[in-house]
């Protein structure tokens, strides 16, 4: 039988308790209660398989989330479905690493919680056989992700950074798939709205990133590709052989680039995670990026140990008093700053929520104001950012 799914709404105290109390451990394979919760579960996966696909070949759902408090998930892997009952994790292998998950308890939510990537897992079949799987990448955190609920833990609950890490994709924000020409708040307000932080953090920006991604090299030919425009600018002002400093919080794609074309390259980025990401992808373009922890307002680095700083799609995001820090900070570190920002010209589903979008002129009377030197100025994307070199 088809079971309506047992919801959670973060917003309310009188939820079912069924989803956040530990689930009993099934010991009488062949009971009318034991034979009934296979069949339901079997029956209404089936149902959301059909209504939601399984895009990423791994989908799962818990016994407590059709009302049934008994130790037992099902979970489709690729073609395959699994009854899992009583499990348990007896070896880990991998490290635990930043997935992108949702849930059909919380649906309209995603989150972004860590798992070990390549387990060992121990469990009991319908027919009460003992059995053992090797699980790696999404179908391990898939999973993890159900014995949490017969744990009655909820993903929210894993949260590492509880503002940022819970979020609505950007779809539901924008039914129309469309974001604002000019956002004037828009985003601001629709998350607050939805009782969401107003930004999202680097790792859920980057989040398909983390999620066995294979083909960093693709993507580092694609990036700069895109930031053709900006590179140019950069290897104008940058001798031959000369040093490039990237700061930001990004993914480091642009200066695995500017490796291979031979400059000596370093990269500041305060996130652990996205310097755990950008050394992947630095590993795997086989190129020599030297990657350093460090705030954009307090770089590291001597004074005019760069040729050359850039950083792009980040200075947005400060407030005036941030930013004329970073923009000093990086130019007692480099003699040129190269920088990119959007502007409220931007029409593209590329904003992250946390911007302060200005116009052109008003970068520029920024800049003026603060005794900063426009060296070069352009326009990009018809106008919908623009890309600075200034000493």
């Amino acid at each position: 039988m088809i079971k309506p799914i047992v919801t959670h709404d973060i917003h309310k105290k009188d939820n079912p308790k069924v989803l956040q109390e530990k689930t009993r451990r099934i010991t009488d394979f062949e009971c009318e209660e034991t034979r009934n919760c296979v069949k339901d579960l079997n029956d209404t996966l089936d149902q959301l398989i059909k209504d939601e696909g399984n895009k990423r070949g791994a989908i799962g759902l818990s016994a407590n989330q059709i009302a049934y408090p008994l130790a037992m998930s099902a979970v489709t892997l690729g073609d395959t479905r699994y009854m899992f009952i009583n499990p348990e994790i007896i070896e880990k292998r991998g490290h635990d690493r930043l997935f992108r998950i949702g849930c059909f308890s919380l649906y309209e939510y995603r989150a972004m919680v860590r798992y070990n990537d390549d387990v060992t897992i121990a469990y009991y079949d319908p027919d009460g056989n003992r059995q053992t799987i090797d699980l790696k990448g999404d179908r391990s955190c898939v999973v993890q992700h159900e014995m949490d609920h017969l744990d009655g833990l909820l993903l929210f609950e894993r949260l590492e950074h509880k503002e940022k890490d819970l979020f609505v994709p950007r779809e539901a924000l924008y039914k129309d798939g469309k974001v604002p020409l000019r956002n004037h708040g828009k985003i601001f307000e629709l998350r607050r709205k939805l009782g969401l932080n107003k930004t999202i953090s680097a790792p859920i920006w980057y989040s398909s990133l983390f999620n066995d991604y294979s083909d960093y090299v693709s993507l580092v030919e694609k990036t700069s590709k895109e930031y053709r425009t900006m590179l140019k600018l950069i290897e104008q002002y940058t001798p031959v052989n000369g040093k490039i400093l990237e700061a930001g919080n990004g993914i480091g794609a642009l200066s695995v680039y500017l490796d291979k074309k031979g400059y000596e390259v370093r990269c500041c980025i305060e996130d652990d995670d996205m310097r755990e990401l950008a050394q992947r992808i630095n590993d795997q373009n086989d190129s020599s990026v030297s990657y350093v922890s460090g705030n954009m307002t307090s770089l590291p680095f001597e004074d005019k140990a760069f040729n050359t700083i850039f950083s792009y799609e980040v200075l947005e995001t400060l407030d005036d008093a941030a930013l004329e820090v970073a923009l000093l900070e990086g130019l007692r570190t480099a003699e040129t700053y190269i920088f990119m920002v959007p502007t409220i010209k931007l029409n593209a589903n590329t904003l992250k929520g946390n911007e302060r979008l200005r116009t052109r002129e008003a970068w520029e009377e920024f800049l003026n104001k603060n005794q900063f030197e426009i060296v070069e100025s352009n326009e990009i994307c018809d106008g919908g950012y623009v890309i600075f070199a200034i000493k």
